[in-house]
């Protein structure tokens, strides 16, 4: 079945552009993980300066759209996006609103990711070339990972790396930008597992419903290696290390936090339960994809908030010892 928009506007318009960049994608996987970098410099400092800190969590921001922008222009041009492939609006915008020059996309994509190394630029100045060797790696990520001749989301390395960069290397590269700490970084990547989960979590999802479309793209990712079912059991084993180091890091470093943790493990139990109990097919796609994107919202933004919980009744506590 074609899914094509009935009124199509044949052009990047404003929602066109929007639901390539995919804003639900880039809170999860670019702007939470900086906001956690930023909590933990917080907690370390108890202060952060407010110019770095905007183009720090900038930075991420700018890098993952530009991600999605070339990745949507790349599979358009490249024919892996079609009307009889995609299931979704949000899964090909270019072929679903029969834009007929994807140009724009490609421009767009390269001056989000040039406004990213201009900030990094400006953080680098600030802080020393600590920041400027992960930001370069992430570089090479980014560029990589939605080339057009090498791409690594294509491959079974995919979920490793766009987890551990995003989930793990951003709260790295903005906690050492705003305290200059580089010994903490193991300290900092093990905290941040939450995060990469996440990440890694959604790239796996995606690529075991989208095995039979990815084969016939010509891509290898790590479903295709394991097998559907294994990457299911994958995908809940993953899901279950996910809470369980949600819970630890949370008890361990921000303790005060869980009464909001344990509210957020509530509010997002229905679609918790419903992401270890949706098949992972072309057919489910959207009811998994769904449920994995609701259960991800509720517990990534619970981690924040708790974090955020602890450092405020610890602030509180301070003021009134003194």
């Amino acid at each position: 079945m074609k899914v094509m928009s009935e009124q199509p506007f044949r052009r990047i318009t404003w929602k066109v552009f929007v639901d390539m960049i995919t804003p639900g994608a880039v809170l999860l996987s670019a702007f939470n993980p900086a906001l956690l970098g930023v909590i933990f410099s917080l907690q370390q400092d108890g202060s952060v300066r407010p110019l770095l800190t905007f183009f720090l969590l900038l930075i991420p921001i700018a890098a993952n759209c530009s991600v999605n922008l070339l990745n949507d222009y790349y599979d358009y041009i490249g024919g892996n996006d079609t009307a009889d492939n995609i299931v979704a609006e949000a899964e090909g915008p270019l072929v679903f609103h029969q834009v007929e020059d994807p140009r724009p996309a490609l421009y767009y994509g390269l001056a989000f990711f040039a406004a990213a190394c201009l900030m990094g630029i400006y953080v680098v100045r600030e802080c020393g070339p600590a920041p400027a060797v992960i930001g370069v790696f992430g570089a090479l990520i980014t560029v990589t990972y939605s080339g057009r001749w090498i791409s690594t989301s294509h491959m079974p390395i995919g979920e490793i790396l766009s987890g551990f960069t995003m989930g793990g290397l951003i709260p790295a590269a903005v906690y050492i930008s705003l305290t200059g700490r580089t010994g903490d970084i193991p300290v900092i990547l093990v905290r941040s597992l939450p995060m990469m989960l996440v990440v890694s979590q959604f790239m796996l999802e995606n690529n075991t419903c989208d095995m039979e479309r990815d084969y016939k793209a010509g891509r290898r990712t790590l479903p295709m290696f394991i097998g559907r079912e294994r990457a299911q059991k994958l995908a809940n084993i993953l899901s279950v290390i996910w809470l369980i180091s949600l819970v630890l890091n949370i008890a361990l470093f921000f303790p005060y936090g869980l009464p909001v943790l344990a509210a957020a493990l509530y509010i997002s139990r229905k679609s918790t339960a419903a992401t270890f109990r949706e098949e992972r097919t072309r057919d489910n796609k959207l009811p998994a994809t769904g449920a994995l994107a609701a259960m991800a919202f509720w517990i990534s933004e619970g981690y924040l908030a708790s974090s955020a919980a602890h450092l405020v009744v610890c602030r509180i506590l301070s003021m009134i010892a003194k």
